[in-house]
């Protein structure tokens, strides 16, 4: 059985704790290290205030967290299209053969132009909003297993 601390009622009360007992209430939901991980310990706290139960795909996601959390951010903010600077793309439209270079991440060249994002480029060619992925092939699964577009 868990012994009685005080559970802050709110997030703001969470956050006006010292590191001491902020660490305390970590110890009492999760094994490893508190790094000031104020989010992950809310869930814990507003469930067991409104005896809640939490689901164990949430717990494993949050202990998950609470290992690596730079980890969890870069895979949450991680792209699945992996474009290499050098990488040339070329893409057929209309008769007409058009060739983009990837100088680095969020960086492509048409024309002599920088664009941020291939969907920029692709709204350039073809005058409407279109995904680049799509309108450039790169979401054809034999492009994704490294095969060019052409």
């Amino acid at each position: 059985m868990k012994k009685k601390i005080y559970l802050p009622k709110n997030l703001t009360e969470l956050k006006n704790l010292n590191h001491k007992k902020q660490s305390e209430l970590w110890k009492r939901y999760c094994l490893g290290n508190y790094q000031r991980q104020l989010r992950a310990l809310w869930y814990y706290i507003a469930c067991e205030n409104f005896n809640l139960r939490i689901e164990r795909k949430h717990i494993t996601k949050l202990e998950k967290y609470s290992r690596n959390p730079d980890e969890c951010m870069f895979r949450a903010y991680k792209n699945k299209y992996i474009l290499k600077p050098g990488t040339e793309i070329t893409k057929i439209f209309k008769g007409r053969k058009y060739k983009i270079a990837v100088i680095g991440v969020n960086d492509f060249v048409y024309e002599n132009h920088h664009y941020k994002t291939l969907s920029a480029i692709a709204k350039n060619i073809c005058g409407i909003k279109v995904s680049g992925y799509d309108f450039f092939g790169l979401n054809n699964k034999n492009t994704l297993k490294g095969k060019t577009n052409g």
